[in-house]
């Protein structure tokens, strides 16, 4: 999981703090701007960040990206990467690592999600389990009317998080919604019915292998088990849950929070004077019953023997 988060709010009146607040968030960036206000705010760790940026004045930016950044704005925000140009209020779009961009900004709000190269590679490859996919987009904008509506709500869906986006779970939840969105909606390079044939079966080993670990959590079998009954390696299990567990990121975490479920459904059912929890942990494969009880707490914030004696 990426670390190093931040949350920074920003404002500057005058065009020189401007270029250098910008310059320390985003790298070789000249900006011509007249009298008026920038601000940003910008929430995220070294995988990805959520960004607005306010531009209360007419501006002229030039910036050698080095990262992925996808983007929409209210009207006022016209760009230009080679010979493309484009309109962020008109269709959302993309500028790619390497590329030189030329924006105008004219009084407009510009939203956007800018992803570390390397994690948006790492991703791609787990979603559609492929270990040599390189990111690259054919193409500055979304490829379907449909498809742009479904990564802009997922995007502004993202941006209401940011108060909670400190905690480290809710900040993998909307990192993989919004890493999802932006593969699907913007035009990667190659097949994408390979691609997307890649993705159902990840799904369907997911599914198909959560529920056999459902099914036989009584019985003292491993993730390796899980794997071989629905088919696959152990490392295709895991990319399985690495792209598709919502709850756990690991067959491992899945099949110890089932076992868990299981054994505080018994603790609810069972006579305090003839159980105890360390029977009922074993029952369901913890033989450590301190490492059951903090799994326990983990999962319900109360002791299992609490629950057992209510």
């Amino acid at each position: 999981m990426s670390s190093d988060y931040f949350d920074a709010r920003w404002r500057a009146d005058e065009p020189a703090a401007a270029l250098e607040w910008l310059r320390t968030q985003y790298g070789r960036v000249d900006v011509q701007a007249d009298t008026g206000s920038v601000a940003e705010r910008a929430a995220g760790d070294d995988g990805f960040a959520l960004r607005r940026l306010s531009w209360d004045c007419r501006a002229e930016v030039v910036y050698e990206a080095d990262r992925f950044f996808f983007a929409t704005s209210t009207p006022g925000y016209a760009w230009r990467i080679g010979s493309v140009e484009g309109e962020y209020s008109v269709a959302p779009g993309i500028v790619q690592p390497g590329q030189e961009f030329l924006g105008r900004a004219d009084g407009t709000v510009v939203e956007m999600v800018a992803f570390d190269a390397a994690h948006l590679t790492e991703a791609a490859r787990v979603i559609y389990g492929d270990d040599d996919l390189e990111v690259r987009f054919d193409g500055t904008a979304p490829v379907s009317p449909r498809l742009r509506d479904y990564w802009l709500a997922t995007l502004r869906w993202s941006l209401t998080q940011l108060p909670l986006l400190s905690e480290p779970l809710v900040r993998a939840h909307v990192r993989r919604a919004i890493v999802a969105a932006t593969l699907e909606a913007f035009p990667l390079a190659g097949d994408p019915r390979e691609r997307r044939a890649s993705a159902l079966e990840q799904a369907a080993i997911y599914a198909a292998a959560a529920s056999w670990m459902d099914d036989h959590a009584s019985l003292p079998v491993t993730a390796d088990d899980a794997a071989r009954a629905v088919g696959t390696s152990a490392a295709g299990l895991r990319r399985a849950f690495l792209a598709n567990g919502h709850l756990a990121h690991t067959p491992e975490d899945y099949l110890a929070q089932v076992r868990v479920s299981a054994a505080h459904i018994d603790l609810v059912a069972s006579d305090p004077t003839r159980s105890s929890v360390g029977e009922i942990a074993l029952r369901w494969g913890f033989v450590d019953v301190l490492a059951f009880a903090a799994a326990y707490r983990a999962a319900y914030r109360t002791d299992p023997q609490a629950t057992l004696e209510r």
